[in-house]
């Protein structure tokens, strides 16, 4: 009778018995089943696979990118540019609304307490001199009836019934759109103010026939700059869906009678006053980006690709996956006669070590080439494509630029100008009304009035009350970072000489009484957020050419850099506006204007540089550009990740197991091959390490199961438990 003999596992072990064939069938099963299975991502195929679907989801993503602007039309870059116009006019008209509406609404704040003064009194109190209300009068509640006016009258008829207490009505007037703020002074009369919508005089193109409308809350559009460039009759289906509109817009209307041009149509609200700013230009239209060069490029991506892939596959997968059937035969002592060649050199090296099982060995001494090679050569060959990519977008022409960009870019630097100036000049204002106000406050009681101006003024980092010498007496917000000097007159902006690497720029007035001062010190951060406003980068620079602020960063009191931005800001510190200065090279948006607005930053003498990069632009060969590159920088980054994630995870664990290979090939059987990974690698130093234990110990190993080894009449036996035994050793313990 035969033994029959169990593995680890407790399978029936029939080597005694079974014929060879299914001897070997038998070892291959139970070998198969102590195997990791290397499920994706684990495989050696998966890096390979992976690296050939990204790239065709990238071509197909390219391919789709210039389908999409294919088209031909006005640019997205001239569209953009004009929204971004009327965006900030419409804010400055809002902003310069704001700031008279609440300096309105403190004068009546006063005129409401007792002894409340008489009719006349009140419009001189309100209208002064005419500079933001040009007309005003004082009417009864309830007949409307006009008491006392001044300036303009007050278009009352196309006032509400009944008068709102509290509340700003949009009018249109025979000079233009207009507002009226409407407050209640007493149970009887109401006060009117009349403010025109007004904006500063805007750099048009009359090429573009350039005009600037404001469209009423009924729908009526008013010419205020520029030209119409359509009759009159066409303006209501121009302006169609703009009327009390909550967002700013652009947009391309084609015209039958217009081949290569179209109208572009651009609009933003005014705030929440009703009103409307809209812009019109005649644009020139041109083609859009060309899907026969992003079907090229998608193509040639495949193509290389596809050339990538083949490489991955004959350097690393195919001698994996061959070596790994040849292990487990190997492993489970079947007879080869004809082993398969391998065309890398750890992979044979392996294959000679599996061999020496067989007793037969494996003979070669061709050079061959290492993993590590073949997918460096990969690696190359993918490559190629975003090296080719990225030269030729880069050594490409930049485009022409449209002319109407480079008047919305001198519009965008007064925009800037201008913002930045009423700023400036509204942080004076706030120390002026607080020091004159307070002519009679003693030091002492000064720290409460200059927490009451800092919670009302957002643009300081600080206020302080100064002494005559110019040390702090009392202060609110944080610290004083001015130098303790005297100031250098009785009221007006300055920026501190002596500091170098930080712009301390305040606003101060003396008081007339006791030569104490009231500062504020203008917040850098306000200021740079006020510059960003606009896209690109905007900087001051001062008569020295020297940074004060930059939108992009910066360490002040710097020299201006870039040769083109030195000579647009000399150019413009004596007066106006002025467009890129250089006289070589490609063409750049750049434009600069003095800060000469309001008086009362004229004497600071810096100056506002406005500048774009034409490559953010969205004009079709940028966007061909842009995708080019975009797709070059994909490519790249995934076949580096491909290639690191092929070398830490397979060729790195096959070198090390083609080393111990080489220790086997030499005779050395005695120090085991470890486990590298569960994958094919993994799968490999099994089967290798299977081969030396059979060399070592005998054939019992062969299949990888561990057998019990004796004689014929060595048998196992259970033995039961001895009842009480347990006690019983642990009180001999005791």
């Amino acid at each position: 009778m035969s033994q029959t003999r169990f593995t680890a596992s407790g399978d029936a072990s029939p080597e005694a018995d079974a014929p060879p064939g299914q001897l070997i069938a038998w070892r291959l099963r139970a070998l198969e089943q102590q195997m990791p299975a290397a499920a994706f991502p684990a495989g050696s195929a998966a890096p390979s696979l992976v690296y050939l679907l990204v790239t065709m989801v990238v071509a197909a993503a390219a391919v789709l990118g210039f389908a999409v602007y294919d088209q031909r039309g006005v640019p997205s870059a001239v569209r953009d540019s004009q929204r971004e116009l009327v965006s900030n006019v419409a804010r400055n008209v809002s902003l310069a609304y704001t700031r008279a509406a609440a300096d309105l609404d403190r004068h009546i704040a006063e005129l409401r307490k007792p002894p409340v003064p008489a009719d006349a009194e009140v419009l001189s109190r309100v209208v002064g001199e005419g500079k933001a209300w040009i007309g005003a009068a004082v009417v009864q509640t309830a007949s409307r009836q006009a008491l006392v006016a001044s300036g303009v009258a007050v278009p009352i008829d196309q006032l509400p019934t009944p008068l709102p207490a509290d509340d700003t009505v949009p009018v249109s007037t025979s000079d233009g759109p207009a507002l009226v703020r409407i407050a209640a002074l007493d149970g009887q009369r109401t006060l009117m103010a009349l403010e025109p919508l007004l904006m500063r005089n805007l750099r048009l193109n009359p090429a573009a026939r350039h005009g600037i409308f404001v469209i009423a809350p009924d729908g009526h559009p008013t010419l205020i700059q520029g030209v119409n460039a359509v009759d009159a009759a066409y303006l209501p289906k121009v302006f169609d869906g703009l009327t009390r509109s909550q967002r700013g817009q652009s947009r391309a209307v084609a015209v039958k009678e217009w081949r290569d041009r179209q109208m572009v149509v651009s609009s933003a609200p005014i705030g929440d006053t009703g009103f409307v700013v809209a812009s019109v230009i005649i644009a020139s239209v041109s083609d859009g980006t060309s899907l026969e060069e992003g079907l090229l490029l998608g193509s040639s991506l495949l193509v290389v690709a596809f050339l990538a892939f083949l490489l991955m596959r004959a350097f690393l997968v195919a001698p994996i996956q061959t070596l790994l059937r040849q292990a487990k035969n190997d492993a489970c002592g079947a007879v080869t006669l004809n082993r398969q060649s391998l065309r890398t050199r750890e992979a044979f090296r392996i294959a000679q070590a599996l061999a020496v099982v067989s007793g037969a060995g494996l003979r070669g001494k061709r050079w061959r080439p290492t993993t590590m090679q073949g997918l460096t050569a990969a690696a190359l060959v993918a490559l190629a494509w975003p090296a080719v990519a990225v030269a030729t977008t880069l050594h490409e022409p930049r485009p022409s630029l449209p002319e109407q960009l480079f008047y919305d870019e001198e519009s965008r630097v007064e925009v800037v100008n201008s913002v930045l100036g009423n700023a400036l000049d509204s942080g004076l204002q706030t120390v002026s009304r607080i020091s004159l106000a307070n002519t009679k406050t003693g030091p002492a009681k000064f720290e409460p009035v200059l927490k009451q101006g800092m919670a009302n003024e957002h643009r300081f980092r600080g206020m302080y009350l100064v002494d005559p010498k110019g040390a702090v007496v009392k202060s609110a917000g944080r610290a004083s970072l001015r130098t303790a000097e005297p100031l250098p007159g009785e009221a007006g902006i300055r920026i501190d000489s002596s500091i170098d690497r930080l712009p301390v720029i305040y606003a101060f007035r003396i008081a007339e009484d006791n030569g104490y001062a009231v500062v504020g010190e203008f917040d850098i951060d306000y200021l740079l957020g006020v510059m960003r406003r606009v896209d690109g980068r905007a900087r001051v620079v001062d008569s020295d050419l020297r940074t004060v602020l930059d939108s992009s960063g910066y360490r002040a009191m710097q020299p201006l850099a870039g040769e083109a931005a030195r000579k647009a800001a000399i150019a413009a510190i004596a007066g106006g506006t002025v467009r890129d200065q250089r006289t070589g090279g490609p063409p750049a948006l750049m434009a600069a204007t003095a800060l000469t607005n309001p008086p009362s930053v004229a004497h600071l003498e810096w100056v506002v540089v406005v500048e774009r990069n034409p490559a953010s632009l969205q004009m079709p060969q940028v966007i061909m550009n842009r995708w080019t590159l975009l797709m070059a920088g994909t490519v790249a980054g995934v076949v580096a990740l491909t290639f690191v994630w092929q070398f830490f995870i397979f060729v790195w664990p096959l070198q090390r197991l083609a080393a111990s290979a080489n220790r086997m090939r030499a005779g050395s059987f005695d120090e085991p091959v470890p486990p590298q990974r569960h994958d094919d690698v993994g799968a490999i130093a099994m089967c290798l390490e299977i081969c030396r234990q059979v060399r070592h110990t005998g054939s019992a190993r062969f299949g990888g199961a561990i057998r019990l080894r004796g004689s014929e009449e060595d048998f196992t036996a259970v033995h039961p438990r001895i009842p009480g035994q347990r006690g019983a050793n642990r009180a001999a313990k005791v």
